[in-house]
């Protein structure tokens, strides 16, 4: 918790942290919620599964600032309430996918709070820019309606989804997410023009991204592995 984190840091860790010595750029006055990366924030903090929190490299890009996820994470103003949308023949797998992604808090308030549409760089279509459009709709209508225009690009989304056809949900959604990340990238030029260790600090990979990690226990000489 943060509250773990800021008596550690306060009862002496600050002294001692290999991290904080080499990092050499960072005050040591300052707060421990500072030094994380985050605002001074009392709602949640967001830490890995063992309770630490690493500090970024020096010279890595941060596309999105972790500390303005956390606000997002953390938006205390209310939703909206349920909207329906209509089947426009077999969207079905589309429609559940969209539901989810409008109800996601961080994604929910970064596109009612900031948008995205008055930075997107794209000339043509922009998939990001369309479910900011379908996110104001569904807040703002108290009736089921079409999201046609999303289901009508299909096919500028990802691999083979066409519209009318039965898809899988699941290979919908993953799509989605990884196109949006590209939307996130072309405002820095794209995937090629950015190192794969700042893709990582977009606001989709905030939201949406994570490791696997390898752990093992010793039962009686015999190791068991998996992964968490």
């Amino acid at each position: 918790s943060e509250a773990c984190q800021r008596s550690h840091w306060n009862s002496g860790h600050k002294t001692t942290c290999k991290d904080f010595k080499l990092s050499g750029k960072v005050n040591s006055t300052q707060s421990v919620s500072v030094l994380l990366g985050k605002k001074s924030s009392t709602a949640v903090s967001l830490v890995s599964a063992n309770g630490t929190s690493k500090m970024l490299n020096p010279s890595k890009q941060i596309l999105f600032p972790y500390e303005e996820f956390v606000e997002l994470f953390n938006w205390k103003k209310p939703g909206f309430p349920p909207c329906g949308l209509l089947n426009c023949g077999n969207s079905c797998f589309a429609n559940v996918v969209l539901q989810c992604l409008a109800y996601t808090q961080p994604l929910l308030a970064y596109l009612l709070e900031k948008g995205h549409r008055t930075e997107c760089r794209r000339n043509d279509w922009c998939f990001l820019c369309e479910f900011q459009t379908h996110v104001e709709r569904a807040s703002q209508s108290h009736h089921p309606f079409s999201p046609i225009n999303i289901l009508s690009r299909l096919p500028n989304i990802g691999g083979n989804l066409g519209y009318g056809k039965q898809e899988d949900a699941h290979e919908f959604m993953r799509f989605a997410i990884d196109t949006m990340q590209s939307v996130c990238l072309d405002e820095f030029g794209g995937e090629k023009a950015v190192c794969p260790s700042s893709q990582e600090t977009t606001l989709i990979q905030h939201i949406f991204g994570g490791r696997l990690q390898s752990q093992g226990t010793l039962f009686g000489g015999a190791a068991i592995g998996w992964l968490d």
